[in-house]
C-alpha cells in the first residue's frame, strides 16, 4: 500500500512540477545523500528512530 501511494501521489506530483519523479518509498540513504550534496548541503545524518517504515535525516548546510 505504501509503495502504491508513493507511485500514485508522490511521483506524479513531482513529475507535474518538472521534478525527477523519484517517489518517496524506498529511497536509499545513498540517494538522499547524493541529492542533498547536489543541492549544496554539507551534512546528512540518519537519526536513530524506532520506526520500521520511515527514516529521519538531519540535513545541515
Amino acid at each position: 500500500m505504501f509503495y502504491s501511494i508513493s507511485v500514485i501521489y508522490c511521483m506524479t506530483t513531482s513529475l507535474a512540477a518538472n521534478g525527477e519523479g523519484l517517489g518517496t518509498f524506498g529511497m536509499p540513504g545513498t540517494g538522499v545523500r547524493e541529492l542533498c550534496s547536489e543541492a549544496g548541503f554539507g551534512s546528512v545524518r540518519l537519526l536513530p528512530i524506532e520506526d520500521p517504515i520511515n527514516a529521519l535525516y538531519e540535513i545541515c548546510p
